[in-house]
């Protein structure tokens, strides 16, 4: 029996030029039904982003006061003002927080009527404030005509008599680092003035470094008043003051009546700042 001869298929011809994909779109592929694509949601913001978006819409919103009382955690350095818009702007804004801070010049020079003031602007916000007094000068009638809260204030008064003087201001440096370390006065006041250098002297040398260390954590400022320069802390405020001489109301003559005086505000180590300002009696 012969055999059958084999005839292969012929082999399909296959162009060598490139396939345009658009001109032959390829198939589409099978959808499972079970596999479906949801539209993605959009981003939902978290609820501590939210809050703090509220916080400081109402903070831009109310413009809350510098003065007012620091919210609970808040580490505020907010200056004390003493209430001269002249003086504010040579201390931008106050007495720095937390620093030991001195205001010295001559006898009316405005010393003590500038830190009765800024007493009075304290007080007025509520807050407490001490007033140490080695060498028994404080009115209390004045602070209270500059509008100081008397209710306020404490008044440390220092013993007379040649023996109490030469412990007074041991005595008064002592018990002011106690006063700082209650934490209870916004403005503590060490009248130093009346007291010559060869007083000062007496104190170690290591009192100003311990008052400042006392006061540095607090939020309260401590301000010196002096006849010279006496310490301050690297951040505290330094005012010179001078006198510029009395004001008197009605024509010249005896029957004249004092009403204030200028001085003249020098702020700063350098003396780089300063400014005019006035007092009126009360």
């Amino acid at each position: 029996m012969s055999a059958l001869p084999v005839v292969s298929p012929p082999l399909p011809i296959v162009d060598p030029s490139p396939v345009d994909p658009l001109a032959h779109p390829p198939l589409p592929l099978p959808v499972d039904p079970a596999v479906v694509a949801l539209p993605s949601a959009p981003a939902v913001e978290s609820a501590p982003a939210v809050t703090k978006a509220a916080l400081e819409g109402l903070l831009k919103a109310r413009r809350l006061q510098a003065e007012a009382p620091p919210l609970r955690g808040e580490a505020r350095a907010t200056p004390l003002p003493t209430g001269l818009r002249d003086i504010d702007g040579l201390l931008r804004g106050g007495f720095p927080r937390g620093q030991m801070s001195e205001v010295h010049g001559p006898a009316s020079s405005g010393r003590t009527g500038l830190l009765l003031s800024a007493l009075a602007q304290a007080t007025r916000a509520g807050e407490l404030v001490a007033w140490v007094d080695p060498g028994d000068r404080f009115d209390p009638a004045s602070a209270a005509g500059a509008g100081a809260d008397l209710e306020r204030l404490l008044w440390l008064r220092g013993r007379r008599g040649f023996e109490a003087e030469a412990r007074a201001l041991a005595e008064a440096t002592s018990s002011l680092a106690t006063l700082l370390g209650s934490g209870l006065f916004t403005v503590l006041v060490l009248d130093l003035a009346g007291f010559g250098e060869r007083e000062l002297r007496r104190l170690p040398a290591t009192t100003w470094i311990r008052l400042q260390r006392a006061v540095a954590p607090k939020h309260s400022a401590l301000v010196l008043i002096a006849d010279a320069h006496v310490a301050t802390s690297p951040l505290g405020a330094v005012l010179a003051l001078r006198p510029q001489g009395p004001r008197f109301s009605g024509a010249p003559g005896p029957g004249r009546l004092l009403t204030g005086l200028s001085a003249f505000a020098e702020a700063g180590p350098y003396a780089r700042r300063h400014a005019t300002f006035a007092l009126q009696t009360v």
